[in-house]
Order: structure tokens, then C-alpha cells, then sequence
């Protein structure tokens, strides 16, 4: 680093301390390099989102991972965090009409992290080099100038040879952060319209005493079309604890909120008196997140964009990576998607 005074220099900067850009990091520190990883909330972890409910852990973003997602299983393995499967034990609801239905839904086996989804985030953040990591750092912009890139933060300028957003393009164009002007067309296309992973989705899970609806012989799974929640899923630790039921929320009007109370009387309405006095609700409204959906940014369906091959070049002759589970063509919405990304974009790093 530069002496006091002068602008700060850096190998490479990483715009975003998610999955993918923790996982770049600890990439380019295993290949020698000296990254410098920005992230303007005051946590690591991005999307990998994990709150404290009584008895444990709940996951307010990515939640599951599945067989064959072998760069996941790869990394669980590495940094030791303990598994175990979804519950799918039992009947589901179909709820049309304002009457549930049970019935039986094929549903494939799926993987939960004991600690929540986010252990993964502090794993690979405990395992970088001290001072690689900088939380409440914004960045405003990046340029690219002469032949080095200068992003401007409110502490100051860095210079860097090369910058890794790691961000959902369509946030990182929207925002400022990089003028669609500065990429070739197909790019600025691209990035400006692609869809963001969970920008439109509210997550609502509810916590109770016990797992009740496994003691109805129903999975927890429940699907309602039409409805704000219109799915919802068991999740529940290990052996029912702490017992939770999770709802993903699209509200698509003010009549119909996505907030605790709207969930918990849809729970009600699906499971009956039992759910109506949950320990604690927490919810996350994605649409709302300034540092996860653009300002403004209500719908955006261009979900044909993930994993476009466009978002998979580096821009700025060689200076801009992009890395984010948006842009892999595997398993893009995954975080097999984001460690995916982040695996193109070490090697892109390291081969030029």
C-alpha cells in the first residue's frame, strides 16, 4: 500500500464481499496475488444473509444447495461446516379457492448448513490475509484510466490493475458504479437489463415451539397460487430445531404487503390456529435493499440474460471482470452459480 498522502494502490480491487467476491479473493491470494475486497454494508456475506432466531439460525437469502453442485460440497467440505438435508417428509398443501388441498409433490433432495448459509461467507472472510477486507466501503465509481483502473470511495481514491464487480451487473450499471457508456454495446445491454437474483423477493420465516405440521403428517411445504406467499417451505434445523416455516413474498401491490403479519395469517389460513403465535418473525424485502436491487428497480425479468456470454469477458481491455451468480451459465441464481463465476474470473485473473 501507498504511503499516507498519496492515492492508495492495490493489486486487484473487489467490488462486493458476497460469495463470489470472497471466494475471487481467496483465489488470488492462493495464486500470489494481493486483493483488496470493498464492501459497503457493514458485514461480509451479501446474499448469504443468516439471522439470529431463538435456538439458531434462519437464512433471509440463499438457503439450500443439492447434489452435484460439486463446487459447494467442495467448499463446505474445506471449511468444515456441518449439513444436513431439507425435510420433505410428508404431504404438502395446495391451497386454490381459499381451500388447502393435501397432496404429494415430488421434491428433490436438497442440502441446509448447520449456522446458516452465511458460515460460508465467514469462513472464506477468517481465511484472507488481515486488512484484505474493508466493510462500510462504498464505491461510488470505477474508471478506467490510462492503463490501470481508479475507483473513488469516501475515503479517497484507489488505483488498481484491474477491478472485480462483484455485484448484480444491472445494480452496479444503474448505480453509477460503471458507466454503460464506458462497454461495448452488447455489454452495457447486458448488464443494464439482467435480471437480479432474489431482487424482487421478499423472505418471511416464522419461528415457533415446535415443528407442529410435521405432527399433521405435512412437509411444510405449501403452495398457494395467487397469493403474496405463494410458497412456502419447512426450515427447520436439525431434528425440528428451532422449528421455522419460511415463505418466499412478491407483493405486486400495496393491498397485499409482503411484511409478518401478512405471512403470518397466510401460515394461519394454511395450517391453522397452531401458527398463529410465532416465538419471532423476521423478514428481508430484497426489492429494498439499496446494496442488493437498483434504486427504482421494481420488475425485471430478463432472466435470459444469466450466464449471457457477454457478462462472461472482462471489459476495459482486460480491467473489468464481472462475477456474480448472474453471470454464470451454471447453475446461475445458485451460489453454485456465484462460486462458479468466481472460478472464471481467478482464472481470467491469473492467465492474462
Amino acid at each position: 500500500m501507498s504511503q499516507p498522502g498519496d492515492q492508495e494502490s492495490c493489486d486487484v480491487l473487489i467490488v462486493g464481499a458476497g460469495i463470489s467476491g470472497l471466494a475471487v479473493a481467496a483465489g488470488l491470494v492462493e495464486a500470489g496475488r494481493t486483493p483488496l475486497v470493498l464492501e459497503a454494508r457493514n458485514e461480509v456475506g451479501g446474499r448469504l444473509l443468516t439471522a439470529q432466531v431463538p435456538g439458531g439460525h434462519a437464512d433471509l437469502g440463499a438457503t439450500w444447495f443439492w447434489p452435484g453442485e460439486n463446487r459447494v460440497i467442495q467448499l463446505v467440505s474445506d471449511l468444515g461446516v456441518g449439513v444436513h438435508e431439507q425435510w420433505n417428509d410428508g404431504d404438502a398443501l395446495l391451497r386454490t379457492d381459499g381451500r388447502n388441498q393435501r397432496a404429494r409433490f415430488p421434491q428433490p433432495l436438497a442440502f441446509r448448513l448447520i449456522g446458516g448459509m452465511s458460515t460460508l461467507t465467514r469462513g472464506l472472510a477468517i481465511r484472507l490475509p488481515e486488512g484484505s477486507i474493508r466493510t462500510s466501503s462504498p464505491v461510488s465509481r470505477v474508471d478506467h484510466v490510462e492503463d490501470s483502473i481508479v475507483a473513488f470511495t469516501p475515503a479517497g481514491q484507489i488505483r488498481a490493475d484491474a477491478v472485480v464487480i462483484a455485484l448484480p451487473p444491472s445494480l452496479a450499471v444503474s448505480s453509477g458504479l460503471v458507466s454503460p457508456e464506458s462497454l461495448s454495446p452488447h455489454v452495457a445491454e447486458a448488464a443494464t437489463n439482467v435480471a437480479v437474483w432474489m431482487g424482487t423477493t421478499t423472505k418471511a420465516v416464522a419461528v415457533y415451539n415446535k415443528p407442529f405440521w410435521r405432527e399433521q403428517g405435512l412437509s411444510g411445504l405449501a403452495i398457494s397460487p395467487g397469493t403474496t406467499f405463494g410458497e412456502v417451505h419447512d426450515m427447520s434445523g436439525p431434528d425440528g430445531a428451532p422449528a421455522m416455516l419460511f415463505g418466499f413474498g412478491h407483493a405486486d401491490n400495496p393491498l397485499r404487503p409482503a411484511d409478518s403479519e401478512s405471512f403470518v395469517a397466510h401460515l394461519v389460513d394454511l395450517f391453522g390456529a397452531a401458527a398463529h403465535d410465532p416465538l419471532k418473525v423476521v423478514t428481508k424485502n430484497w426489492q429494498t435493499d439499496v446494496w442488493t436491487t437498483p434504486d427504482g428497480w421494481v420488475t425485471n425479468d430478463r432472466y435470459d440474460l444469466f450466464g449471457s456470454p457477454h457478462l462472461q469477458e472482462a471489459s476495459w481491455n482486460g480491467k473489468l471482470f464481472w462475477s456474480s451468480t448472474e453471470t454464470s451459465p451454471v447453475a446461475p441464481g445458485h451460489v453454485e452459480g456465484a462460486l462458479a463465476a468466481s472460478e472464471r474470473t481467478v482464472k481470467q485473473l491469473t492467465q492474462s
